[in-house]
């Protein structure tokens, strides 16, 4: 019997994502026949036994027009038994594929849309953003009925939906890679507190820089490094404007993408892991991916006091959990784990045997390959 061919596409992440790259492509290709189709800066390569197809990168949404229109063109002439899509503005396309080409369609979600389209502040009026994500919901769900395996990122997002759709959906976690022990490193003369991720406001900009204004003024030595895309000039002119805050901000991503490598070596000798995002239903209930990238190395974190966050660090006993809109709160804890070296390492150790036992991309790759194989 043949090998599988799979067709994965995005129009939105770059071909390099974390989850659907280093993961699922690279699992999926130990079994299959697997080529990617993103927005690259190449048009070719071929790595880790994956077929890399580049797509043209965008700075605005509306450029992405033109890549799903190349997408179609694709789609059409590809040959491809499984075609394996992640975005919601590429539903449509899926429709075509099973509709017309009679093939095998796997839908990969990756966030609550309605929340998620609530936050999308180019979308200009509040009510414009609330008609725009109840459309692409209803939408979202309508075509599902006709796609043959739903992939969830959290396991909350099933609520969503019907139990047709849950019937044939299976949960695929975005637990980190396993990795080989790394290299004792010399620390840093600072203290190395790290974000990592898209540097938004409503992903906590705006808390992380609060928080510092606070630790400065204790003359620690401290930097806090914002290791991602950062595309809002507001953010980045505060930052440089202000000496103080210059001095003390490193900013790894402006305006642009940051490769999964270079991220992996800021954790390499990183000693303290913010997330201080404020309460918002599209993040509240998430275990974000870098929380569980902390704990792979080591570090113990300082995340914000939802319910579900809590019960997770009461879980794991990996990190502190407080109020993100309070300062000195978040100061105060940070100033704890400097000051208390043993209790830090503690939660560092917590964390990766957690990873070890549980959340660990191994255990994801089973589940993916074992829906794949039932297709």
């Amino acid at each position: 019997m043949p090998e599988r061919s799979i067709f994965v596409g995005t129009s939105v992440h770059s071909w390099n994502d974390p989850r659907i790259f280093y993961k699922e492509a690279i699992s999926m290709a130990k079994k299959y026949n697997v080529e990617i189709h993103a927005p690259a800066d190449f048009d070719f390569k071929e790595e880790q036994n994956v077929k890399i197809f580049g797509l043209p990168l965008w700075q605005r949404v509306g450029e992405r027009r033109l890549i799903r229109k190349l997408l179609f063109k694709r789609v059409k002439e590809s040959s491809a038994d499984v075609f394996h899509f992640h975005d919601p503005e590429l539903i449509f396309l899926g429709l075509y594929v099973k509709l017309f080409k009679k093939k095998k369609v796997i839908y990969d979600i990756h966030e609550d849309i309605y929340s998620a389209i609530l936050l999308r502040k180019w979308i200009p009026t509040k009510f414009f953003r609330k008609a725009v994500a109840l459309f692409y919901s209803r939408t979202e769900k309508w075509c599902c009925v006709f796609f043959d395996l739903i992939i969830f990122a959290e396991q909350y997002y099933k609520e969503l939906f019907s139990n047709k759709i849950k019937s044939k959906s299976v949960d695929i976690l975005n637990f980190p890679l396993q990795q080989k022990k790394a290299k004792y490193k010399k620390r840093n003369d600072f203290v190395k507190v790290i974000y990592t991720g898209n540097v938004t406001a409503d992903r906590g900009a705006y808390n992380m820089i609060a928080c510092l204004r606070y630790l400065i003024q204790t003359n620690h030595k401290i930097k806090l490094f914002l290791v991602g895309q950062l595309k809002s000039e507001k953010i980045i002119s505060m930052i440089e404007n202000d000496l103080e805050l210059s001095k003390h901000i490193e900013l790894i991503g402006k305006r642009k993408f940051v490769d999964r490598l270079e991220i992996n070596k800021h954790y390499e000798n990183a000693d303290i892991g913010l997330v201080l995002i404020s309460s918002t239903t599209h993040y509240e209930r998430k275990l974000l991916t870098k929380f569980f990238e902390y704990m792979q190395h080591e570090i113990p974190m300082i995340i914000s006091n939802f319910t579900e966050w809590e019960r997770f660090i009461a879980e794991t006993k990996c990190g502190i959990c407080v109020d993100p809109k309070d300062p000195s709160a978040v100061g105060e804890a940070v100033e704890y784990l400097i000051n208390n070296q043993q209790a830090a390492e503690t939660m560092g150790k917590n964390g990766k045997k957690a990873i070890q036992e549980k959340y660990n991309w191994l255990t994801q790759e089973e589940i993916l390959l074992a829906a794949i194989d039932s297709l």
